[in-house]
């Protein structure tokens, strides 16, 4: 079964990743991709496993070898490969939707630790990633991120069906959007669901421009908070408003001035979810956000209420994403972005792995069957390990 595993994902990665190889070259690709792999299962740096790999085998090819592959590369290549593995996985996938559902938009900051200015020097090396660089507010004792924003399904199986890396320089609305648009022609959406991050008026015109449905979770801005005062001096559980959202809609300058009309609609949690209001924080006991679904009774406001909460799927993806991330002290872009873009694959053949085994064995008298990503890793590493023993015998 191990062996099925790791040489599925090995082959998923051979058949389209095509990393130049000269007449020259010693190390094949599998090489190469067997080292990463491991890299990323283990969640350790990329110098780290050819140290340990060669205390089982001379026969090893260096951390040099491998980062200057993906270089040369580079990071457009990069990206163009690792969305077909993810077409093709979606495409092969066996709980793929038939109906409509609901998707979930956001993004994912991977850390990247710099020293400060003052203590920099000339690097000899070229150094490209820094100029990717997203930062944002301190997390995980950093400000600078790189930013990948993904489109995943959140109904009762989960997948990430596409992903683009953002830059400073990107519109971020305008790229969540192309994404959905081009998601649209694969997948029937019931809405997508957005945090607070989306919350601007470009963005908003954007979905209504392009029709697309969604809810989006609102910041507390005076305009709203003027509402939710409204809201609880009436004692209501639930009602709809018209709302404005414009260039001030959230205390940040939107150059382009885009006013857009929508619809607000506020919720009261503990009548919702049947709980004294005073167990309640304030922030917690009212649920505010925009859409453009139509919401004429309360049946209906309370359901998105409750099928908000899906989106946190995207946020327990990206933990588990997490476990399969490798790292490098290389200062290539094209190197850090096919390991995070790796971790995104191998989250899907996870995924994929799980409905596989759940149709194959439905007839067995067992229960949520279930493969976690930490044994999946483990017999992954298990098939390394013994394929490096007996080629040495």
């Amino acid at each position: 079964m191990y062996k099925k595993i790791y040489n599925t994902i090995l082959k998923s990665l051979k058949r389209d990743i095509k990393l130049p190889v000269c007449c020259n070259t010693i190390r094949s690709n599998q090489e190469i991709f067997e080292v990463l792999l491991q890299t990323s299962f283990l969640n350790q740096f990329i110098e780290t496993t050819v140290k340990e790999l060669s205390c089982f085998s001379e026969n090893i090819c260096s951390a040099d070898t491998v980062i200057n592959r993906i270089k040369t590369y580079g990071w457009r290549n990069v990206l163009l490969d690792f969305k077909t593995i993810n077409l093709n996985l979606f495409k092969r996938w066996i709980d793929k939707p038939k109906g409509k559902v609901y998707l979930a938009v956001d993004c994912h900051d991977v850390p990247r630790y710099i020293k400060k200015k003052r203590y920099w020097k000339p690097r000899i090396k070229k150094c490209d990633d820094i100029e990717k660089l997203v930062h944002s507010k301190k997390q995980s004792g950093t400000h600078s991120f790189h930013r990948i924003i993904s489109v995943d399904i959140v109904e009762n199986d989960k997948f990430t069906v596409d992903f683009e890396p953002v830059f400073n320089d990107y519109d971020q609305g305008k790229l969540s959007v192309s994404l959905i648009k081009n998601i649209e022609k694969m997948i029937d959406i019931k809405a997508v669901l957005m945090d607070r991050g989306f919350f601007r008026a470009v963005t908003v015109d954007f979905l209504y421009r392009y029709g697309i449905p969604f809810i989006i979770r609102v910041i507390r801005t005076k305009r709203i908070n003027k509402f939710l005062e409204e809201f609880k001096k009436n004692k209501r559980t639930w009602h709809v408003y018209n709302y404005e959202i414009n260039k001030t809609a959230h205390g940040k300058s939107d150059r382009r001035g885009t006013q857009v009309k929508t619809t607000l609609v506020i919720v009261d949690n503990s009548t919702l979810e049947k709980i004294p209001a005073w167990k309640y924080d304030d922030n917690d006991q009212y649920f505010i956000f925009i859409t453009n679904l139509h919401v004429d009774s309360q049946e209906i406001a309370f359901q998105l209420a409750r099928d908000f909460r899906k989106r946190w799927g995207i946020e327990s993806g990206y933990k588990t994403k997490k476990q399969f991330r490798g790292k490098t002290c290389s200062l290539s872009y094209a190197v850090r972005l096919f390991l995070i873009l790796l971790s995104f694959v191998l989250y899907n053949l996870w995924v994929s792995i799980n409905s596989r085994l759940k149709h194959r064995i439905w007839h067995l008298p067992l229960r949520n069957c279930h493969l976690s990503s930490y044994l999946m890793m483990f017999l992954c590493i298990i098939c390394i390990a013994s394929r490096l023993i007996f080629m040495e015998n």
